[in-house]
This record gives structure tokens, sequence and C-alpha cells, in this order.
């Protein structure tokens, strides 16, 4: 499952929101790393969400500590649980974002994910 996701040794990773300790451990073992700092560019960040979060400032707040290549995994409840969120929703915060969704993954029974990275135009060269 931690595949899926696309985390390498070295990512810096960042968490947010309620997800499951189990997860924070397997992403961290394998980025062979602690969390990522406070000031620390990030390769990839992992928010759980639900239907009362605010997408577009969850994202904007993530995506100024994005490094170019990286990504922000947005974890949702499946549809048919409490607090779902329609990806198409997602989709739809896009353009206020400057970010594009680019991978979608099933990462447990009960939670669905959806990355968002800095689109490769915006990206400044060499990123």
């Amino acid at each position: 499952m931690v595949d899926k996701l696309s985390i390498k040794p070295g990512d810096a990773v960042a968490f947010a929101g309620d997800l499951d300790n189990g997860l924070r451990e397997r992403v961290l073992a394998q980025a062979g790393r602690p969390a990522a700092e406070a000031d620390e560019r990030l390769d990839v960040v992992l928010v759980a969400v639900d239907d009362g979060t605010d997408a577009v400032a969850t994202l904007a707040r993530w995506k100024a500590r994005l490094e170019p290549a990286g990504g922000v995994w947005l974890l949702t409840p499946k549809r048919g649980r409490l607090g779902y969120v329609d990806q198409r929703d997602l989709i739809a915060v896009e353009l206020a974002t400057g970010l594009v969704d680019n991978r979608g993954c099933s990462v447990a029974d009960v939670t669905s994910a959806m990355r968002f990275v800095i689109r490769k135009a915006d990206r400044p060269p060499g990123g």
C-alpha cells in the first residue's frame, strides 16, 4: 500500500489530520527517516480530509512547502462512509490552487487517496 503512495527512501514526509498510526509507521519506514520538520521542504504530504474540509485552503497551505516534484495526497472516506468527499469535487479545486490531480488509489477498505502536484509548466527549470 505504501508503494501506491510513491514513498521513496529519503522522502521528506508530512502528515495532517486523523491518519491511522499504522499508515504513518509504514510510510516513515519506507522513507527511512522521521517525519519532516516544520520548516522543511516536502516530497510527500498525507492529509486526512472529509466533507467538512476546505480543500482549497488545505492544498494551498501544503503547496507552499512542496518540492517542485512533490505531491499532496488527500485521503478521504470512501463512498458510503461518513465524511465522504466526491473526488470530482476535489478535481474542481485545481484551478483555485494551481495543482493538478495525477493519481488516485485505495489506501484501505474505508479510505481512498488522490494526489495533487504542481503543474510541470509551473515548476522551475530542472524541477
